[in-house]
């Protein structure tokens, strides 16, 4: 899946959602732990419905992955967010840098956002870095729905 691109202009790491930071955390986890586990990290969603997280992998082309998580996403109802990772590249100054990738949004939001978590898979083992870093702005397959309300705890007498 390496061979999808996401651009921006935007200079600086936005303020992101607290569900929707963790949510992508959550996924670059799981992929972390796929990678370390030595099982491919095949693209997937995740998406917040509720309290529950759904996942869905997504097979075949960088396009026809892209366009099934994409469809998937839109046909939730209920999402309060949603990431699509898989494993990928960033482009630096030093080059190509191997990366798991988490996209994600929230509903009612222009843009999405692009986080990623470099890794050297030269050794016997895979290295990764300690920080997951904003990559950029990306598409918000959740765009078009309205916002979700939180789920809100009873207070227990």
């Amino acid at each position: 899946m390496a061979d999808r691109n996401v651009e921006s202009d935007t200079i600086g790491v936005p303020k992101l959602d607290e569900t929707l930071e963790i949510l992508l955390l959550q996924v670059i986890e799981e992929a972390q732990q796929r990678m370390e586990d030595g099982e491919d990290v095949v693209p997937f969603t995740a998406l917040l419905v509720g309290d529950s997280v759904f996942e869905e992998t997504h097979n075949g082309t960088t396009d026809e992955c892209f366009a099934s998580a994409q469809k998937t996403v839109e046909g939730a109802e209920g999402a309060r967010a949603y990431a699509f990772c898989y494993d990928g590249y960033i482009e630096t100054d030093d080059g190509d840098k191997d990366a798991i990738v988490a996209e994600g949004g929230i509903p009612g939001e222009k843009d999405g956002v692009a986080v990623g978590l470099l890794y050297d898979a030269s050794g016997e083992e895979v290295a990764f870095e300690e920080e997951v870093c904003y990559i950029a702005e990306a598409p918000n397959f959740l765009a078009s729905k309205e916002p979700v309300p939180a789920i809100i705890e009873d207070d227990e007498e």
